[in-house]
């Protein structure tokens, strides 16, 4: 049983070992790697762009002082 169960293993580890040899990275694969990173660049650097235009409008909104609004209240309507 153990000289079966120890075939079995080595012929499995042959049969991986082969397979993961003969597999060459496909161009294909580098390209789509290469285009992945390149929208990722993109991506980051208009998340940065569009964070720092929010930033810079709050800033500007918390430096624009807003009139105080006076609602009238009801004493002052009945006078």
């Amino acid at each position: 049983m153990a000289l079966l169960l120890a075939g079995a293993l080595a012929l499995s580890l042959g049969l991986n070992g082969f397979l993961l040899h003969n597999r060459a990275p496909a161009a294909a694969d580098y390209e789509d790697v290469q285009e992945t990173e390149a929208d990722l660049r993109l991506t980051q650097r208009l998340l940065a762009r569009c964070q720092a235009d929010h930033h810079q409008q709050d800033s500007l909104l918390a430096l624009r002082s807003a009139p105080p609004v006076i609602l009238p209240t009801a004493t002052a309507a009945a006078q």
